[in-house]
């Protein structure tokens, strides 16, 4: 790989992995324009519900996000935690969520790394990071720097990890090679439907398509509206979140477990909530922070809760 003055993709990726993350790529900071047609089509057809900040074209464009950007560095954390089985007395949170917040996670990084780059380039205000809550559509620069390929479930299979991954990145105003033509032939999903058949609500609609209004996850974690009858019923037992699609989907199957501590259920509230949880919570709501069960508030997981009892 050719060399951008002392920053190399070699010394990238091992800053990166010294600051946590599991892999890395790099890529044009151009999101493809087939990508952004899909993501029209997908606001159009209203799949996003109410999730309005979604509409924010600004997620297509990264040059309104830093300008002058010319290249985007995708970092991802692999964060499989072990599979819970549901039961009588308390609801399940969905792995990503049982430890700490990987927002927070995932800014401390990319302080870091900005800063780690501008001394090593010896520029300043070179780089700009996002994850998830920066409007950017980082599944397609994560294709489009090699690092796997899109599921029929929407989500981004990584070629070493599968889905258990989180994404995050930077911008930046330097030139640097892509990685994609360093990445083996990846895999597609072929003729396997194992993850829609597997979708308890029907939310993936087709390949490739995922209807909001029907997931567990949006109705668990985003929604502020009453959860549907229908949905409450198909609801095997999830309080935030869930992980019913990336079960099934084969390139999850004999992953090791992530051995990241703040992903760990120690680090969080863990993977089920029962009623005494729950009242601890609704008593002292600050022990919601730092975790993603914060989005929800004792409020929201209370009423999740009780739709999980009343359907039981």
């Amino acid at each position: 790989m050719e060399e951008h003055g002392n920053l190399t993709y070699s010394c990238i990726k091992e800053k990166a992995l010294e600051l946590g993350w599991d892999d890395v790529g790099i890529t044009d900071a151009i999101i493809p324009e087939e990508d952004i047609q899909a993501y029209r089509e997908w606001l159009v057809a209203n799949c996003h519900a109410d999730l309005k900040y979604m509409e924010n074209s600004i997620r297509c464009y990264p040059e309104e996000i830093l300008p002058g950007a010319k290249s985007a560095i995708i970092f991802v954390s692999f964060y499989k935690q072990k599979k819970e089985e549901f039961n009588e007395e308390s609801g399940l949170i969905a792995s990503y969520a049982r430890g700490r917040d990987y927002h927070n996670v995932h800014r401390r990084r990319l302080k870091k790394f900005i800063r780690w780059i501008e001394e090593v380039t010896e520029q300043k205000d070179i780089a700009k990071g996002f994850s998830d809550s920066t409007p950017v559509l980082e599944k397609a620069l994560a294709v489009q720097a090699g690092l796997g390929w899109f599921g029929k479930n929407t989500l981004l299979i990584h070629r070493r990890y599968g889905t258990f991954i989180l994404l995050s990145g930077v911008f930046t105003t330097l030139k640097l090679p892509s990685t994609a033509t360093k990445q083996l032939r990846l895999p597609k999903c072929g003729s396997c439907t194992r993850c829609i058949d597997a979708c308890p609500t029907q939310a993936i609609v087709s390949p490739y398509l995922l209807d909001s209004n029907k997931c567990l996850s949006y109705h668990t974690i985003e929604s502020k509206k009453p959860i549907p009858q229908d949905i409450q019923a198909k609801n095997p037992g999830y309080i935030f979140g869930c992980d019913i699609c990336q079960d099934a989907c084969p390139h999850n199957w004999r992953k090791p477990l992530s051995e990241t501590v703040d992903f760990q259920p120690d680090s969080g509230m863990g993977s089920h909530l029962c009623h005494e949880k729950i009242g601890v919570i609704e008593s002292d709501p600050t022990i919601l922070f730092g975790t993603p069960l914060n989005r929800r508030k004792p409020k929201g997981l209370k009423y999740n809760f009780d739709c999980i009892r009343e359907k039981k």
